[in-house]
């Protein structure tokens, strides 16, 4: 769905510098973070202009995407040359740069903004229910991109966003927030204060026991919500993964937790919900997607995986109900309050079924 743009439009420059001046634009909706356009003229295009964060790189943020997107699509010139179609140009399942006429992979105007142009493609962002084939679909399609960036080599990734995923610094830091505040909203936050610390205790333990910190990192998406897929616009197909603004190094554990919390929250119309025969699915995908780039213990993180980041927004969005201006956006007054609420007992609830989901785990191992 598009709307028009709002009244500030895009500066001329910019659309000078990807061939389209005088073009005109929609806004597209979703999309947080970036602003989000699509330019309708000439190439067409979806160009974004990065919004900063406190702490977040965006230049570095840059230079991660420009890489990753490179070695897929060096993989997939390589693979179209051994299989004897190199003529045929491949539709790619990432998100294709396109340059400027001057041939930079992005451009930083004067005031310090950063704008970038993707090669605008069909499809179908998923917001509500999914079908059980959309949700497979979906979950090998992560583990292909886990599979296609392994062997990314040169340097790690920049680390964009510091302390991203760490349990550690983001419940010292909801705890240093909450310790100072007063009044009705944190009175309403500390009535969870006993839930949270017994679900953080349950989690260390299954944290330790199943490895979670001993896996190498690799290339890791960070942000595999379904709305960073694009699907099919007629079948329930995953054709493309958006968004690799988080793309860092770290467990795959991460893309497996975030896409658990994720898939848990489309597959029923009430409330999140992760059943033993859900995780069963979207494990068993995401294992044939990531192929044999995925290890034993790798796998034997994916159990805990998903109660870890639940757990994990879970407390983020306490904290976000606690300062008006977090970036974590949500409708209503109590909107993140609920939220928060609902990812610690989606977390409570996967706990509660981790030897199902192991045993699951289990037999994945066992029938490689």
């Amino acid at each position: 769905m598009e709307s028009a743009v709002p009244d500030e439009g895009v500066p001329a420059h910019v659309l000078e510098a990807y061939g389209a001046a005088g073009a005109s634009t929609v806004l597209l909706t979703g999309g947080r973070t970036n602003r989000t356009l699509r330019v309708l003229a000439g190439q067409d295009l979806v160009l974004q202009q990065l919004r900063a964060f406190d702490g977040v790189d965006l230049l570095g943020i840059m230079e991660n995407l420009v890489r990753v997107t490179s070695h897929l699509d060096w993989k997939s010139r390589v693979a179209a040359m051994e299989a004897g179609t190199a003529a045929t140009e491949p539709v790619s399942w990432w998100p294709e740069l396109v340059p400027t006429a001057a041939g930079k992979a992005y451009l930083v105007d004067e005031q310090r903004a950063v704008w970038r142009a993707f090669r605008y493609r069909p499809g179908r962002i998923a917001r509500a229910h999914l079908p059980g084939e959309s949700v497979a679909s979906v979950a090998r399609l992560f583990g292909r991109f886990s599979q296609a960036t392994y062997d990314l080599d040169g340097p790690e990734l920049l680390v964009t966003t510091p302390h991203f995923h760490d349990l550690a610094h983001i419940c010292a830091s909801f705890e240093h927030q909450l310790g100072s505040e007063q009044g009705d909203v944190a009175r309403e936050v500390r009535e969870h204060l006993a839930t949270v610390e017994a679900l953080q205790q349950r989690l260390d333990q299954r944290i330790a026991d199943d490895g979670l910190n001993e896996v190498p990192n690799r290339v890791v998406h960070n942000d595999t919500k379904i709305s960073n897929v694009l699907l099919h616009e007629t079948s329930s197909d995953a054709i493309a993964v958006l968004d690799l603004d988080l793309v860092m190094m770290g467990p795959i554990w991460h893309d497996v937790g975030d896409l658990m919390r994720s898939i848990a929250w489309h597959v029923d119309d009430q409330a999140p919900v992760m059943t033993p025969a859900l995780f069963d699915a979207v494990s068993a995908a995401f294992v044939r997607g990531a192929a044999e780039t995925l290890s034993d213990a790798e796998l034997a993180t994916f159990a805990v995986a998903g109660p870890r980041l639940a757990f994990e927004l879970g407390v983020r969005y306490l904290q976000g109900h606690l300062d008006p201006e977090n970036a974590l956006r949500v409708d209503g007054d109590r909107g993140r309050l609920l939220r928060g609420l609902a990812n610690l007992k989606l977390a409570e609830e996967m706990l509660n079924a981790y030897d199902a989901l192991r045993s699951v785990v289990d037999d994945l191992i066992a029938r490689r």
